[in-house]
């Protein structure tokens, strides 16, 4: 059917054209689609721009009329359609409630289009104040979804890209570890006040550096008590709703095979016999499986919440005690290391990093702590009147 021009007054009185040209049918919607010009000075006007449209038209065909989406919706499909198929099962679970804590509650109901580079400067603000240690990847996490909307042709720019990152004072994190002596006492306490089990953990993770999540997945069969290694190639982590789940450890250098000393063997043979005999009266079958370190009554896997309660407890006894969290005792093992004369690729490659790095960070904090130490004996031996000579010989640190 021809499109007609048609003559029409306006409102001030005076006369102009317009047409309704058709466009077909919409793929997305289904629904007819026609669009209406208008405000043209004379016929020749109106077919001109009539003449340009079917042109137009002929040569690019019909344009979709995408519907704008929210955040939220382009969010879950980023989630679904990309970020489930780069990431493991509980990275992907644990950048979710990141999410939806802290991304979605702001962002998600707001269309994307709508969503402006002052809005975006606010929501990194107000997360720098809220999550400092922590807002610079919100930022980041926050960016995605709008780097996606433009890959997909939804945006025309990422507006978290033109945000000023703001910058905040954090206190920078101390060096925390035990030293020999403070490992030794931990270690002798854990073993007089508290259940074998609890030593034999603590004990392993400070004399191998394991991490916390390696040391929860480890079986009986990745342990060699004859020729003394430990292979490590699986990691205990969290799923969806809390679900717990043994994967690969998150790079390539956490998998290893480390050696191990006398006294973690004696350790690790003690607590075998100790959980057989568990295990025993609860009436398990003895599995090739058996993990080292499993829930007493149901010989699955231990919560990733357990050592943290078992340190808890510790310090309850031990109020006075210097503190430390699980993952630190990588930190002890690690200092031990180096104040061994371990060098640097050895530190590496027993503690799986994956790059030098981070293990000359950990060496960084050490001698800055071990400087700390050395002015303080001058200054002890001022104070006291101690022979400058002693003093030093009585060092802290009695492996270095």
């Amino acid at each position: 059917m021809a499109t007609q021009i048609k003559k029409y007054t306006k409102k001030d009185g005076t006369t102009a054209y317009m047409f309704k040209k058709y466009l077909g049918i919409d793929p997305i919607t289904g629904k007819q689609r026609e669009t209406t010009r208008r405000g043209f000075k004379s016929v020749k006007e109106a077919k001109l721009a009539l003449s340009r449209l079917e042109v137009e038209i002929a040569e690019n065909g019909l344009k979709q009329n995408k519907p704008i989406r929210t955040y939220s919706e382009l969010c879950d499909d980023w989630f679904n359609l990309i970020y489930k198929k780069r990431v493991k099962e509980s990275t992907f679970w644990n950048t979710k409630t990141i999410f939806d804590t802290h991304i979605i509650p702001i962002l998600g109901h707001l269309k994307v289009n709508k969503i402006t580079v002052q809005m975006c400067q606010q929501y990194a603000n107000d997360w720098s104040d809220s999550s400092p240690k922590r807002y610079k990847r919100l930022i980041n996490y926050a960016g995605m979804i709008f780097k996606y909307a433009v890959s997909i042709g939804e945006l025309k720019d990422n507006p978290m890209d033109n945000i000023i990152i703001p910058t905040i004072e954090v206190e920078e994190k101390k060096a925390n570890f035990l030293s020999k002596e403070e490992l030794v006492f931990f270690l002798e306490q854990l073993k007089q006040n508290w259940d074998y089990k609890r030593f034999a953990f603590f004990f392993l993770l400070s004399h191998t550096g394991m991490r916390k999540g390696e040391a929860l997945a480890i079986q009986w069969r990745d342990i060699d008590l004859s020729n003394k290694t430990l292979t490590i190639n699986k990691t205990l982590a969290v799923g969806k709703n809390g679900s717990l789940l043994v994967q690969t450890p998150k790079t390539k250098t956490s998998i290893r095979t480390i050696g191990l000393d006398d006294n973690t063997i004696e350790v690790l043979k003690q607590w075998k016999k100790f959980q057989a005999k568990e295990l025993s009266l609860l009436q398990f079958i003895p599995s090739v499986d058996q993990l080292v370190f499993s829930k007493s009554d149901t010989n699955t896997l231990l919560d990733p919440g357990a050592p943290r309660n078992w340190l808890d407890t510790f310090y309850r006894k031990f109020p006075t005690f210097k503190r430390i969290t699980v993952h630190q005792l990588r930190h002890t093992h690690a200092s031990l290391l180096f104040m061994a004369k371990a060098d640097m690729k050895q530190v590496q490659s027993r503690l799986g990093h994956s790059s030098l790095s981070t293990t000359y960070s950990v060496y960084t904090h050490l001698s800055e702590e071990i400087e700390k130490d050395t002015a303080n004996l001058f200054a002890d031996f001022m104070t006291d009147k101690n022979n400058l000579g002693q003093s030093l010989g009585q060092k802290k640190y009695p492996l270095d």
